[in-house]
């Protein structure tokens, strides 16, 4: 199984009665390990240790923030300011020993009073506002573990194709290596036709088994498809394995590289650039699985 290390999620909901809205957004990015980074309200900074916590018991590797939002769902609860009235009443009551003043106070009149009437957050008991944060902290990673598989399964399907193509140019190579052996005795018996020396035996024969042993590739590719079958293994295992996949695509390319730097040989070669650009693609690739 494959999980991608990218992906978010998002979960919502209202706090009753007192009108909050409560939103948790978690992110995550490619990342060689787990790290987690939490901003949360004042309300909830104690418990930033907590979300930790449970980002590390669901997720293994990634980049992962969680942000916490708090908001007034229904508008802010409107209280009086005692101390602005006092001064207000204690105003009017030295204005009316000066001067005739009316001794009905209206509310439109109090109204009128700057900062008398003002807004204030709605309270919430710091236990019950954790409460709702945990169910959605939970649900959110749900959330985004959903994404980071779908993401995942496209990776593997990315993954299976460029190993087939590895594959069947690796095929390519195997059989082009009897051709290559033959090939190269031919041209020495045409170097020695060419000079009109008479061939020895013995002589031909040691060139070519040392030609055959300096440039023979034999272990390199039993290597290289032991890799492979070792890389197809870990994407049917029951766990995503992105650390393990990228040590298993380095040797992939030790073992390429290899076989293009022994091979002595055009067509081989050729095979091998195209080896190259996929374990390249799948390195890349492999940057991203959990």
């Amino acid at each position: 199984m494959v999980n991608s290390m990218t992906g978010q999620g998002r979960a919502v909901a209202l706090i009753k009665p007192e009108g909050l809205r409560l939103t948790v957004e978690v992110h995550s990015l490619n990342h060689r390990y787990l790290e987690v980074s939490v901003k949360l309200p004042d309300q909830l900074a104690g418990y930033e240790e907590k979300i930790r916590q449970v980002i590390k018991e669901n997720l293994n590797r990634g980049s992962v923030s969680v942000t916490v939002h708090l908001e007034e769902s229904n508008g802010k609860r409107l209280v009086l300011a005692p101390q602005v009235l006092d001064d207000f009443l204690h105003l009017l009551k030295g204005l009316r020993k000066r001067v005739p003043v009316s001794e009905g106070i209206t509310p439109e009149l109090l109204l009128r009073i700057p900062g008398l009437i003002k807004e204030e957050p709605r309270d919430v008991e710091t236990a019950k506002l954790w409460k709702h944060t945990e169910r959605l902290v939970e649900r959110a990673i749900r959330d985004l573990i959903g994404m980071r598989r779908a993401e995942g399964k496209n990776l593997e399907k990315d993954l299976r194709g460029r190993l087939k193509i590895i594959s069947s140019n690796l095929s390519a190579v195997k059989r082009r290596v009897p051709g290559r052996i033959k090939e190269k005795r031919a041209k020495l018996l045409e170097l020695l036709e060419e000079m009109k020396i008479e061939p020895d035996r013995n002589r031909l024969l040691q060139e070519v088994l040392y030609f055959s042993e300096r440039f023979d590739i034999h272990e390199e590719c039993v290597r290289l498809e032991n890799h492979i079958k070792l890389f197809r293994e870990t994407l049917r295992a029951k766990e995503s394995n992105g650390r393990r996949l990228n040590f298993i695509t380095q040797e992939m390319m030790k073992e390429t590289n290899t076989i293009g730097s022994k091979a002595n040989d055009t067509a081989i070669t050729h095979f091998v650039i195209a080896m190259k650009e996929e374990v390249e693609k799948i390195r890349e690739q492999v940057q991203n699985v959990e």
